[in-house]
């Protein structure tokens, strides 16, 4: 079986995005310009990393018409997936801006209860898959869907000795950290709230995040002093992402993520390099409106500009 990356998303979602010219309170606002994505954190990634060309299948759970709509949006984008099919309905998430300041109003929606017989499918899915290079597990638990059934799909990547890649909230963040992934990629309030830290310069965060490198090898906290800081047992680097038009916020922590597994799964040595990529990869979707990503040709120009610097 082909190598590849794998990424798991607990809780996809069907991803609604529009602008408006102003939300008013009690008031029908007339949405225009809608997008419509498949989403969730390790979805996303998969949407960079096919992107840049990195072979990728994303799974998750799904189901009911939103299910539906959420693979055939990434068929559209030639995302390959196998989801474990569900007996409940997928969610929804909404993102509206306002025309004149792109300010943006977020709408998260609770998503389904996973049975115990989903949960065996999955891990079922993750001990036949031989052809696992790297596994992203990205985004929210559901509902049925527990932190030590997650820590589970950890175990069974590592007795295959496939590393992990975490990109989830601080809550379940911290409790997954005993179980040693290999990256993860916090924001700053995340990285605070997963530590019980007030770290928040680059040096105070530098100082905190190396405490963790005796279980993590890769600590990447974005948002740092309006940039990104990766620590590692080789250095730590900081970068800030080039100048760009920002439209939408939606998806660039994820595009980061998607990047910089990239750039893992190309067994890239140079760490700066590894970051580099990562904010490259951002810029280009915080530069496209609503649920919109970056592409490729964007990410690759705006690698070019793309400063990243080794700190002490």
């Amino acid at each position: 079986m082909k190598r590849h990356v794998l990424t798991f998303t607990p809780s996809p979602t069907l991803d609604l995005g529009g602008i408006v010219d102003q939300i008013e309170p009690n008031e029908k606002s007339y949405v225009h310009d809608q997008t419509k994505s498949p989403g969730g954190n390790g979805i996303n990634a998969a949407r960079i990393l096919t992107r840049l060309r990195i072979p990728t299948i994303a799974s998750g759970f799904v189901g009911g018409g939103i299910g539906t709509e959420i693979k055939f949006l990434l068929n559209g984008e030639k995302v390959k997936n196998e989801f474990i099919p569900i007996k409940g309905h997928s969610r929804i998430c909404v993102t509206v801006s306002n025309r004149s300041d792109h300010q943006q109003t977020r709408l998260t929606f609770p998503g389904p209860n996973i049975l115990p017989n989903e949960k065996m499918s999955l891990f079922k899915l993750l001990k036949s898959d031989h052809g696992i290079e790297l596994l992203l597990i990205g985004g929210s638990l559901p509902g049925g869907f527990r932190i030590s059934d997650a820590k589970r799909v950890i175990k069974i990547a590592q007795k295959k000795n496939v590393p992990c890649l975490v990109d989830c909230p601080a809550k379940i963040l911290r409790e997954l950290i005993p179980e040693r992934p290999f990256f993860i990629k916090p924001n700053l309030s995340e990285f605070q709230e997963t530590l019980g830290s007030n770290a928040k310069s680059i040096h105070s965060v530098h100082k905190a995040a190396r405490k963790l490198l005796d279980k993590i090898p890769y600590v990447c906290v974005s948002s740092v002093e309006e940039g990104a800081l990766l620590v590692t047992k080789d250095g730590a680097y900081f970068g800030r992402i080039p100048r760009v038009n920002i439209k939408s916020t939606v998806g660039a922590g994820d595009s980061m993520v998607g990047a910089m597994t990239a750039q893992f799964f190309l067994k890239n040595k140079f760490d700066q390099d590894i970051l580099r990529w990562g904010l490259a990869a951002a810029a280009a979707t915080l530069s496209h409106p609503g649920t919109a990503f970056g592409t490729a040709r964007e990410i690759r120009n705006l690698y070019d500009k793309t400063r990243v610097v080794a700190i002490q």
